[in-house]
């Protein structure tokens, strides 16, 4: 991760926001936040202490993001899928609770 763009994508990734979230709330339109990740605009201390309040973290953590960045960001995808799945078999373990409550009273 060498751009600001790229410390940017990867906090709102990380904060599982979308690019319309963050333009919606830095309140500019998804073309121009499109284009700070994309690097093409250049962004002044305002708007950089904007995102960063925004995202929850601090103006030194966005700009002190690095490459193992990343790799913190892949395994947080991870985590949300192995959760995701788990909540899928407790749903399926719940429902078999309340089938043999049901026989029991009934």
């Amino acid at each position: 991760m060498n751009t600001l763009g790229e410390k940017i994508r990867y906090f709102r990734k990380l904060k599982g926001l979308s690019l319309e979230d963050l333009a919606n709330d830095l309140e500019i339109s998804l073309t121009a936040y499109s284009k700070i990740e994309r690097n093409i605009t250049d962004v002044n201390i305002s708007r950089l202490t904007q995102i960063a309040k925004t995202l929850n973290i601090t103006l030194i953590e966005l700009l002190a993001a690095d490459k193992n960045s990343r790799k913190h960001l892949k395994e947080n995808e991870n985590l949300k899928e192995i959760i995701a799945q788990k909540d899928k078999e407790i749903i399926v373990l719940q429902k078999k609770i309340i089938g043999l409550m049901g026989k029991k009273l009934g």
